[in-house]
């Protein structure tokens, strides 16, 4: 069964407070046995609309995504992150489909976390973005990438959203960025921006260690 996501950007208005919401997700999530696989780590805004902290939790299907947002014992969090935080966040349904790569990146280290695409699109031209994709198939190969997530089901939950959800997992950071920058990958980004608008960040994933709220 395919997994299911938070995707989450933020921009903290209250970081005294918001450090109170962030430890209550923290225990709410271990207690659930839900892993953060982005939770405000260093980031890069590559394309589109910018929010300062960028969180992913990974649950165990888009269901429990969209039902656990609700759920009587995380009111108190929710409301917690609504008084500190200005959140765009929706539930996402995970990909469990072909992949280019024929192995996921390695699990990150606190010294060396892996990269993460976090995008978010809205297609113009369905037709012509099936080319965009098409032409991702080299550089993505090359560069070992890794869908997380890839246009699956979502529901928004909170502040804006896009009607496609992205996220592409590399090796690490160095990776993510030589990939997005590379000459095969901006010649499908070209193709993309006469089909779509995005905004897409670059962003480290989380090994352990939490980030200052910025």
């Amino acid at each position: 069964m395919a997994k299911g996501y938070w995707f989450l950007n933020l921009d903290v208005v209250n970081p005294v407070d918001y450090i109170t919401y962030r430890e209550a997700n923290l225990q709410f999530a271990r207690q659930h046995d839900f892993r953060f696989v982005i939770r405000g780590g260093d980031f890069e805004q590559l394309e589109g609309i910018k929010r300062h902290r960028n969180v992913l939790v990974e649950l165990p299907s888009f269901e429990v995504a969209v039902a656990t947002y609700d759920a009587p014992d995380y009111a108190d969090i929710r409301a917690l992150r609504r008084a500190t935080a200005i959140s765009d966040l929706a539930a996402v349904e995970g990909y469990d489909g072909p992949q280019l790569s024929p192995a996921p990146p390695p699990e990150g280290t606190a010294e060396h976390p892996r990269g993460y695409w976090m995008g978010k699109v809205d297609v113009s031209d369905p037709e012509r973005y099936k080319d965009y994709v098409a032409a991702t198939a080299e550089p993505f190969a090359e560069y070992g990438a890794w869908f997380l997530v890839r246009g699956g089901r979502h529901h928004l939950l909170e502040g804006r959203g896009r009607s496609r959800y992205v996220v592409v997992a590399f090796r690490d950071p160095a990776t993510a960025r030589a990939c997005y920058f590379s000459p095969a990958y901006q010649r499908a980004r070209a193709i993309r921006q006469e089909t779509s608008v995005a905004d897409i960040c670059l962003v480290s994933g989380y090994t352990g260690h939490e980030a200052p709220p910025a």
